[in-house]
């Protein structure tokens, strides 16, 4: 049984960070232009966020899998494909057989590169003395549409918990292994409260998923 000051304290912190990149990316405050430098370190702080939304849903959408638990269907015996073929599976006509050399294209993919000549010092002054435009502006129509869609999900995920347990349920009946959740790289520039949330996310999910049955 997860408990609910558990989840809920997560996505308090989850939403604080995500107010905080925005408003150090300029995308609240709008005081000047959002630049390049700073659109990416929103994107990655973004994505760091969504991975911890995935798992906190996996987490949430596993004590709601019994509710939409999916029988296998039952395969009559005549319908069932004989041994060491698939009902998907059809028999590969004369025109569809190819020998494996003859399908191997004879084109290379890339042309050979001639052989350039040394790379002077009048080379770099021809192109120093090249013109340049400024950089185009950053698109923060993008931005802000992420912004705000994860902002939504963080304060409302109950539709999203509901459609990760049935995806799981789908899962399980179809007799997939179980899922895995493996660490989550870049801790270090995660917050404390965050650090330690996404550290115990991967043994809190594998706990939670431990009656999956799977033969590895």
């Amino acid at each position: 049984m997860i408990a609910g000051g558990f989840i809920r304290d997560s996505f308090n912190a989850m939403i604080g960070a995500l107010e905080c990149a925005a408003e150090r990316a300029g995308l609240i405050t709008r005081h000047a232009p959002v630049t390049r430098a700073a659109a990416r370190r929103f994107m990655t702080r973004l994505r760091q966020l969504e991975t911890l939304l995935r798992r906190l849903l996996v987490l949430m959408a596993t004590e709601l899998s019994a509710d939409f638990e999916i029988k296998a269907p039952v395969i009559p015996e005549a319908a069932k494909p004989l041994s060491g073929t698939s009902s998907t599976q059809t028999a590969p006509s004369e025109t569809t057989r190819t020998h494996p050399e003859r399908a191997r294209s004879t084109h290379t993919s890339f042309p050979l590169l001639r052989i350039l000549r040394p790379y002077t010092a009048e080379d770099a002054a021809r192109l120093g003395a090249l013109p340049r435009r400024a950089p185009r502006p950053v698109d923060e129509t993008l931005l802000v549409h992420r912004y705000c869609t994860l902002l939504k999900h963080l304060q409302h995920p109950e539709r999203l918990t509901r459609r990760m347990a049935r995806h799981l349920a789908r899962l399980r009946a179809a007799g997939e292994i179980r899922p895995t959740c493996l660490p989550q790289p870049g801790l270090h520039r995660l917050s404390a409260e965050l650090g330690a949330l996404a550290a115990c996310l991967p043994a809190m999910i594998g706990a939670a998923l431990s009656g999956w049955y799977d033969t590895g």
